[in-house]
């Protein structure tokens, strides 16, 4: 609930109830760190004292008759118990619910649930029998192999997927024709065009005024509907491993709607550190593609041409700064480029998407949401969003 809570109530709540709930956000997210420094403490200590300065309105609207409760008086100990004791993953009530699974679920699981006590005893002692046997194996191994055994599980944890997409396409030789109308991307001829355009030399290239009206060389294309990629390390990562990430831009079948996700995508090849660094871009992912390797029947595609995967995404405005009180940033859809009606867009490599991300329809204060609209249509028929940086940890962390 608190992934959505701060954007379903923008527009329907003073400003500072905005305010106090986003300060309770934030202190939330902060303190789920797996590391912490005095940075990220004096952050959590701020979000808490502008959570104390803005509380006051929920007893003034009614919502609260006090904030005597235990919950909230334990947030004033937090820093003073990471500080002593650790981040806060060291000592929460997760490890119980995780006994729970090893020692009775694992274990009914293991028995052929007739007569399952004596079975479940037998199997958690022969678990514990052979945890005892490889604490009796390690404790005689040599410094240098258990070196080696904690560099190759490192190794294995920080293991880059890169960018993984289906061995065949969803949907092979689809005409441009068919993409445009199934992928709802009237532009993407146009954006097609000059892409291909780069790589003519300097005498063949065509003019930026003219290249709408040439002449591709191939009318069809293999089209993916999804790809996976490795999420940037962010330096904090809980267990080390990396995340990975799904999007798809998959048109819709039947009575199956269609799904078009938004994405972040970056031009440049640094770290990933926040979204307004190195040129980071927001936008509708429409369509993932391959170039042919053969035109027409007979002919080679020019070997300038790159093998790897693309995908075409249509842009939106993102506004310069986040919001004062909600601190997210506006998300509107940019007028057409010219007269011809063509979106702005580009078609870019896979690598280039960082990650997907969520955007949350924003129609102004006091103004509700049609009832009609539904989550496969709302990107369509809003024009006006909110980019949700409380989606995840990740998010909170880089769209910002």
């Amino acid at each position: 609930m608190a992934r959505i809570l701060l954007g379903c109530i923008m527009g329907k709540a003073p400003s500072q109830v905005i305010v106090c709930y986003r300060a309770l956000l934030d202190f939330i997210y902060v303190a789920q760190y797996p590391t912490h420094d005095d940075s990220t403490l004096q952050y959590l200590t701020n979000a808490l004292d502008e959570f104390h300065a803005n509380k006051d309105i929920l007893v003034d609207l009614g919502i609260r008759n006090h904030f005597n409760i235990p919950k909230f008086h334990s947030m004033l100990h937090y820093e003073e118990c990471i500080r002593n004791f650790g981040t806060t993953d060291n000592y929460n009530t997760e490890m119980f619910e995780r006994f729970h699974i090893d020692y009775a679920k694992e274990a009914w699981r293991a028995s052929n649930f007739r007569n399952e006590l004596p079975q479940m005893t037998q199997w958690l002692s022969r678990q514990e029998k052979i945890v005892m046997f490889q604490s009796y194996i390690s404790h005689y191994q040599s410094e240098e192999e258990r070196e080696e055994e904690v560099q190759e599980a490192v190794d294995g944890r920080n293991q880059d997927v890169g960018v993984v997409t289906a061995k065949r396409p969803a949907a092979p030789s689809q005409t441009l024709s068919n993409i445009q109308t199934k992928h709802g991307c009237p532009s993407f001829s146009y954006h097609l065009r000059i892409f291909l355009n780069k790589f003519l030399t300097r005498g063949d290239s065509i003019p930026r005024t003219q290249v709408g009206n040439a002449f591709l060389p191939f009318d069809k294309l293999d089209v993916w509907h999804s790809f996976k990629f490795s999420l940037d390390t962010l330096g904090n990562d809980v267990d080390g491993q990396k995340g990975i990430d799904l999007v798809r831009a998959q048109p819709g079948r039947g009575k199956s709607p269609g799904r078009f996700d938004v994405v972040v995508v970056t031009h440049n090849d640094g770290a990933y550190i926040s979204l307004l660094y190195l040129g980071m871009k927001v936008g509708r992912l429409r369509l993932i593609f391959r170039l042919p390797e053969v035109i027409g029947l007979y002919n080679e595609a020019p070997s300038v041409w790159p093998k790897h995967h693309f995908a075409y995404v249509e842009w939106l405005t993102l506004s310069r700064s986040p919001g004062a009180h909600h601190n997210m940033y506006s998300v509107t859809k940019p007028l057409p480029l010219d007269t011809t009606g063509h979106l702005p867009g580009d078609i870019v490599p896979l690598s280039t998407v960082r990650q997907s991300c969520q955007l949350i329809p924003h129609l102004g204060a006091g103004v509700g949401w049609p009832q009609e609209w539904r989550s496969n249509s709302v990107l369509d028929a809003c024009s006006t969003f909110l980019l949700n940086n409380w989606s995840s940890k990740y998010a909170y962390q880089t769209l910002w």
